[in-house]
């Protein structure tokens, strides 16, 4: 399941004062995806260290659970569209600083609905973000959502009826697994670049499905237990494994944009030295 990897990424930038003020997720179930980020509100608002078996008497999990929370906010489709009102209501009830939790929050169900008046309301309320405020779009297809909204969101895929392991190719699985664990804690990543991998594949189509495969590889091993973890999966982190599918996005990002493939290797490597423990 990859919310696990989504709301490990977003507690990782939390704590690292990096927290976008709006997240746009795409995922193939808004009801669980909306479970998702509820459980995540908890231990983002948490006056103490979340436990899941949580002693405390913050009541802060209660609230959410019974939907009694008054700094959170659900906004769903009335009828074919999302209404201006339900934004400009969101808007109003959010001028307050939040009294029971950190941030003032927001969930859209279906934010590849809004019409005309309402995603104006949206767009600038993102365009000028207060600090205390929070927001998780949730929709079918990002496509679908306004180019403007999409933009001044952090996205994330979030997927539970097909699993990671589905999308695996084993040929090109066992060519990642070689590569990770040749260049894990290898003095001489970067001449393994040059003579093993520098002609690898020809056509950088073929260089995007390795490192998507490799992105794949690396959540499966988040968020189960496989019998075939490697060496460098099984030394590091969580936190650091986290970390470079967050890499691994980048290099997928600079293979679209025609970056040199050698180029790219070598930046892996060398940013992929930072997380070895």
């Amino acid at each position: 399941m990859v919310s696990a990897t989504m709301k490990s990424e977003i507690l990782k930038r939390y704590r690292e004062g990096k927290l976008a003020h709006a997240f746009l997720l795409e995922t193939d179930d808004m009801d669980k995806c909306y479970e998702d980020i509820l459980d995540l509100i908890k231990k983002l608002n948490c006056p103490y260290e979340f436990k899941d078996n949580c002693d405390q008497n913050c009541n802060i999990c209660t609230l959410v659970d019974t939907d009694n929370l008054p700094s959170l906010i659900k906004i769903e489709p009335d009828g074919q569209f999302i209404k201006n009102e339900a934004i400009l209501s969101m808007k109003n009830k959010f001028s307050t600083i939040p009294v029971f939790t950190k941030y003032n929050i927001y969930i859209i169900k279906g934010a590849h609905k809004f019409n005309g008046y309402s995603a104006n309301s949206l767009l600038k309320f993102l365009e000028e973000p207060a600090d205390n405020i929070l927001g998780f779009l949730i929709t079918n297809n990002k496509e679908n959502v306004i180019p403007t909204i999409r933009s001044r969101c952090q996205i994330f895929n979030v997927e539970y009826n097909k699993t990671i392991f589905d999308k695996i190719d084993d040929e090109i699985l066992l060519d990642v697994k070689l590569y990770l664990n040749s260049i894990f804690k290898n003095k001489n990543d970067l001449l393994y670049n040059k003579t093993n991998m520098s002609n690898f594949y020809k056509e950088r189509e073929e260089w995007e499905v390795f490192f998507m495969t490799m992105l794949y590889y690396i959540k499966d091993c988040l968020d189960r237990e496989r019998d075939d973890k490697i060496d460098l999966v099984r030394n590091m982190s969580n936190g650091n494994l986290v970390k470079m599918l967050v890499l691994i996005e980048k290099m997928l990002k600079y293979i679209k944009s025609n970056v040199n493939i050698d180029l790219i290797l070598d930046t892996f490597v060398i940013e992929m030295r930072e997380y070895y423990e």
